[in-house]
């Protein structure tokens, strides 16, 4: 689930998942495409739809630009890009505009979602067009697994990300730290000397010596988010079972999740009633270093850079006073660990979108996938290249932050692409605030979200 998962050919990896009896979900809508693409130098206009911060705008403006390189139709492409950061209004408006034919031609959203979006008939797979343009051979191999679903592979790469702890360097000098203990710590935490256990007890001091304020030594995630799952991995929690297609919960872990998140509240590192804590407050509060650790995203470090601390020197003052490392394990001598979550272009089927121009939209998405257009994205917004290339192409080489997180991507896992997620982690996730608001126990938060699996997705479920 972390560390230590072979990287694996696109074919391998199909040959893998392929269900008996290929094609099983090409449904209608998903497969041929009719009339076939617009004739030759046609002119072709196409939209494509991303929800992006106003330092991710490259999510939609990126195809704009590769549209100008496509040799051989005249394309177009509107960009619409949706900063209002809402997911689950940004999907529905898709899910709609599918349902009434008037979906964009291209949709930038979570590789999650191709479950459903594929079996509704909304997008098309993509795995034809993966050797017509060699542009698709330098996306990193392991960026296939979260673009697939059922053996096809249903969407490109769009970026991908890490999810680190921070944490606040000067509060460790206050503390007593060396200045070479405190550049150790990242590397402690791969190796599995420094674990969850670590940071709490090392969050209790400083709450005991007055170097942070009661609450103040830890800062999850403030609202709900995958993000959570990384301490039930952190405990050995499995997600899926990719032999037997089904998703996994682990009583034992799941357990050890739970009292870690009730623990932290009860130590007073973490404030009572924490979540649903504004985020605007959870940034102010974390970029200015008034928590000690706190996880987030590398997405963050440029929002802080630009929003938060500009005033104090921006990402000079980030590099001075925030460190940054992959998620403890719970366990000494397991390695760190971190979710990452991957976007993904998907392309809307014929009947989403009352077009026949898929074939245009693919040669859209070669062109977009290019290290020139994807670190445009990947510096500005501090998310992790989708290319192999990129490693040794010079803007990105040379961003000191992405070069630093780089080696993350090795211990990252994804959210499984199942149709039965949804109520899977909503079961995680809502026993989980009871347990750390201490309305329940962890014990009896465990076995209340399993029973609702029980109940629910009995079928699609493993229990161990």
């Amino acid at each position: 689930m972390g560390g230590g998962l072979r990287d694996i050919t696109r074919r391998e990896f199909l040959g893998r998942m392929a269900f008996a009896g290929a094609g099983a979900v090409l449904l209608s809508g998903c497969g041929g495409l009719g009339g076939g693409p617009p004739e030759r130098g046609e002119e072709v206009s196409l939209t494509v739809w991303a929800l992006a911060a106003p330092t991710e705008h490259w999510r939609a403006d990126g195809p704009a630009e590769a549209a100008k390189r496509v040799k051989r139709w005249k394309v177009r492409v509107k960009p619409v890009n949706d900063t209002s950061g809402d997911w689950a209004n940004y999907k529905r408006k898709y899910t709609l505009a599918a349902d009434a034919g008037e979906a964009p031609h291209i949709v930038c959203s979570g590789h999650e979602d191709i479950p459903v979006w594929s079996q509704a008939g909304y997008v098309v797979e993509v795995e034809r067009y993966l050797d017509r343009y060699p542009e698709f051979d330098d996306v990193i191999e392991r960026l296939w697994r979260p673009a697939s679903y059922g053996g096809t592979v249903w969407g490109i790469p769009q970026d991908t990300e890490a999810r680190p702890m921070f944490f606040a360097k000067p509060k460790l000098e206050e503390l007593g730290w060396s200045s070479e203990e405190i550049e150790a710590l990242p590397e402690r935490i791969r190796r599995g000397e420094f674990t969850l256990d670590d940071m709490i007890e090392t969050a209790v001091r400083a709450v005991d010596e007055g170097v942070v304020r009661r609450g103040y030594g830890y800062w999850h995630r403030p609202e709900e988010g995958g993000d959570f799952l990384q301490y039930y991995a952190a405990y050995g929690g499995r997600l899926y079972d990719e032999d037997r297609r089904k998703l996994v919960v682990s009583r034992d872990a799941l357990v050890e999740w739970y009292a870690f998140q009730r623990r932290v509240v009860e130590e007073g590192v973490t404030p009572r009633n924490y979540i649903g804590t504004d985020f605007e407050v959870w940034h102010d509060t974390v970029s200015h270093g008034n928590a000690l650790f706190f996880n987030g995203g590398i997405w963050n470090w440029a929002d802080w850079a630009q929003n938060y601390v500009k005033d104090l020197g921006g990402q000079d003052y980030l590099f001075r006073t925030v460190g940054y490392a992959l998620q403890p394990s719970g366990r000494r001598g397991e390695p760190g660990l971190t979710l990452s979550h991957p976007l993904v272009y998907m392309i809307s089927s014929e009947a989403a979108t009352g077009a026949q121009n898929q074939d245009v939209a693919a040669a859209v998405l070669a062109k977009t996938t290019t290290p020139e257009i994807n670190t445009r994205h990947a510096v500005e917004s501090t998310h992790l290249g989708i290319l192999k290339s990129q490693q040794d192409y010079g803007p990105y080489q040379e961003d000191r932050f992405l070069s630093s997180v780089s080696y993350m991507v090795d211990y990252a896992f994804y959210q499984p692409n199942d149709p039965n997620y949804g109520p899977y982690f909503t079961a995680l996730w809502d026993n989980m605030v009871k347990a750390e608001n201490g309305e329940s126990s962890p014990q009896k938060a465990a076995d209340d979200a399993i029973r609702l699996m029980r109940s629910e997705i009995p079928d699609h479920v493993i229990f161990e």
